[in-house]
Parts: structure tokens; sequence; C-alpha cells
């Protein structure tokens, strides 16, 4: 089975990456040239989603990964209802795991992302115990500075001040775990939590144990 992946730039790797060591398999990442979604409103991003996912399947996807915490939000439960025979699997903030080990957490994504229904349902019972982050121009930064170290440590510094009074963070978005070890290096015992190991899970369970992993890289524009 070939594994569809999207995501509005390059965020999306970190969980390709996840998906790839803990299932193997082959895989077509498509990433959106308009991208990143963050600051974008849910209609831009409900067409987007829609087109790489219609490109993915055309390129032989038998299941399809939403990597993209806002593309998640806004868009999973539409292609749901559009297609309903076919698996779409999204990524969700850790919140509860985090909750699980940390008293106060801090919650960074995007500010479409946050204003979304779904992400407010599962914070709902405890917002009392979460400090929620949501910096615009973040994701377009990390997109930017992808190679550019000094820059990442220095937003990975700038996302840290933020968790003032909170014992972990979660990043909220695939792009905000390029930063994790960035932030290690300020904070080696500071607690940090992404969704891509629950996809790979997931995965994992649709799929089983596939072969040697391999991907092929399109784009949308």
């Amino acid at each position: 089975m070939i594994v569809g992946v999207m995501d509005s730039g390059i965020g999306g790797l970190t969980t390709l990456d996840r998906m790839m060591r803990v299932c193997g398999g082959d895989y077509v990442f498509v990433r959106d040239g308009l991208g990143p979604y963050g600051d974008k409103d849910d209609a831009f991003v409900l067409d987007r989603t829609f087109r790489a996912c219609e490109k993915l399947k055309a390129c032989g996807a038998g299941i399809i990964v939403l990597a993209c915490n806002t593309a998640t939000n806004v868009a999973i439960h539409k292609l749901r209802e559009f297609d309903p025979n076919f698996d779409y699997i999204g990524v969700e903030p850790a919140v509860k795991p985090a909750l699980g080990s940390c008293y106060r957490v801090a919650v960074a994504l995007t500010p479409t992302a946050a204003r979304q229904e779904k992400f407010n349902k599962l914070i709902f019972p405890v917002t009392n115990r979460i400090k929620l982050i949501t910096l615009p121009e973040l994701a377009p930064e990390i997109e930017r500075s992808y190679f550019d170290v000094a820059a990442l440590r220095k937003l990975a510094k700038r996302l840290y001040g933020e968790c003032d009074g909170c014992d972990g963070l979660v990043l909220g978005c695939t792009h905000y775990v390029f930063l994790k070890d960035y932030i290690y290096e300020t904070a080696p015992r500071f607690k940090i939590f992404d969704g891509n190991d629950g996809v790979a899970r997931r995965l994992l369970r649709f799929t089983g144990k596939m072969g040697e992993p391999s991907v092929r890289f399109e784009m949308i524009k």
C-alpha cells in the first residue's frame, strides 16, 4: 500500500520520518507551495487540503495522513464526509499525554487551529491547566530557516520563553517539532510532547509492518 502524506510545508517531514521508522513502507509526500496554513482562513485551508488529497489519490495512495495540525482541525471531518470509504489519519496535539505527566502545559499551535471547534473540544475539560500560545509568524519562520541553525535556536528560545509557569510544552504544529532539540539545549529537563508518535501508531494499526521505507515528493501550486 502507498501511504499518502500531505502538509502545508516542511513540518510534515517530521511526521513522515516517524512513520517510516515505525512502519516502513512506501510514501508519497505532497507539500503545498502556498503554505503554511497557520494564519489562513478556513475556506483556503479546506480547498488546499482537498487539492493535496486529490493529488495523493492520483499518485496511488491507499490511505492519507494529514501531517498538519491546522489541516486536520479544519478539514479532516469534511474529507471523511466526502469520501467515507477512504481512510484518513490526522495529527492531534498531544494534550492528554502531556497532562498525564505535567501540571500546567503550554500548547503551541497556529491561530487557525486554535479557533477550531475540534481543538476546543479537546481542551475544554482542562482549560485551567493549559496556557495557549499562538504565534502566527512561527511556522513561516521555521519554513524559511530550515537550514539556518542559529535562526532555529533563536526561534526555540522565543517559544520556550512563552512557556513561563508551565512544566511541559505541547508542539501543536508539525513545523514546531523542528525546534524540539533546540529547546532541550536551553532546558534539558523540560517536558516536550508532539503528535507524531500517535500518528505512527495509528498508521501501524491500519497497515502493520511494511517493507523497507521509500518516499517520493510532489507539490501542489
